[in-house]
């Protein structure tokens, strides 16, 4: 294709926001890697479209997510494979979640809700009472992410650093299209994407009114590579069904104490339970888990436990 947005056009929509744009431009932006343009090396995505000389085509890892993608598209290879490639290649997500790695850090929104509030007064809040505001447009008089990206930019540029035009190079700055900085704009926007994958896998955490990095998901999800290269360290211990199930209602527990049963099984099926509905039928009959309440919900909460309407919310209690 001769650019990304002609790829969109034909693989994913043909209607129009204006005579230039395809409507899904904005899905091919970040499908580009790399690319030399006249003396600048110019970043554009994670690399899932190649450049060649009549344009674009798909990558290597492109072609393996799309396969896996195709094989089981309710499944979660296809979605560790994306949080693979955004941890390995997206230089703002990998500081972030170099940041959040760190022990005990975590990242506090303004509202009691995931990403609520005013996102430029998010806080990632350190150990050592030190904090960091990663989607603010000043680092001044707290860093933000720019001035991170910045201290650690060879680091951040992670498998990029193999790419043949930086053979010879050591260290590297980030530096905006017309300004000596790069744009802050929306940056909130463009890393909750990667973040919803990652809480989706169950790598991310979220409670209220913050979120943390499970360090033992992240071992089990991405393996020692990516550990070692963010200093995640695994107690070595694999969760039981019980205790996933402590965890995850923690998590998804409404103001009303009902759990949204569907987010329940999708939680589950995400750390390897098959059938999380059979898998709570047997706690349940052994007494290990109660199920305290149910009500009716609405086309948006899915399916209820047990397939039953009438369970699409529900409150439980693990003995």
């Amino acid at each position: 294709m001769p650019s990304s947005t002609d790829f969109g056009r034909v693989h994913f929509t043909d209607r129009m926001t204006d005579d230039r744009h395809a409507a899904a431009e904005k899905i091919t932006r970040n499908m580009p890697g790399m690319e030399r343009r006249k003396e600048r090396l110019i970043l554009r995505g994670i690399g899932l479209l190649d450049r060649v000389d009549t344009g674009y085509r798909l990558s290597k890892a492109g072609k393996e997510l799309g396969t896996a993608y195709r094989s089981a598209p309710d499944g979660t290879e296809w979605v560790k494979i994306l949080g693979h490639l955004l941890l390995t290649r997206e230089p703002r997500t990998r500081t972030l979640i170099k940041l959040i790695s760190e022990p005990n850090a975590e990242l506090y929104f303004t509202d009691d809700e995931w990403w609520g509030g005013s996102l430029q007064r998010a806080t990632i809040n350190f150990s050592d009472g030190k904090q960091l505001v990663p989607f603010a447009k000043s680092e001044h008089p707290i860093p933000n992410l720019r001035s991170a990206v910045r201290e650690n930019s060879w680091w951040a540029l992670g498998e990029w650093r193999d790419h043949e035009d930086l053979s010879a190079a050591t260290d590297c700055r980030f530096v905006g299209q017309l300004k000596e900085d790069f744009s802050m704009h929306d940056i909130s926007l463009a890393i909750r994407s990667s973040m919803e994958v990652l809480l989706h896998l169950g790598v991310i955490r979220s409670q209220a009114d913050r979120c943390w990095l499970d360090q033992d998901a992240a071992v089990q999800t991405f393996g020692m590579t990516l550990a070692n290269e963010f200093g995640w360290q695994s107690t070595g211990k694999k969760k039981s069904l019980r205790e996933w199930i402590i965890q995850f209602a923690d998590d998804l527990r409404l103001d009303t104490g009902f759990i949204v049963a569907s987010e329940l099984r999708d939680r589950l099926r995400q750390q390897g339970f098959d059938n999380p509905d059979r898998e709570i039928a047997r706690l349940e009959s052994e007494g290990r888990v109660v199920i305290e309440a149910t009500d009716y919900g609405q086309s948006r909460h899915g399916v209820g436990l047990y397939d039953d309407p009438s369970k699409q919310l529900i409150k439980l209690r693990v003995s």
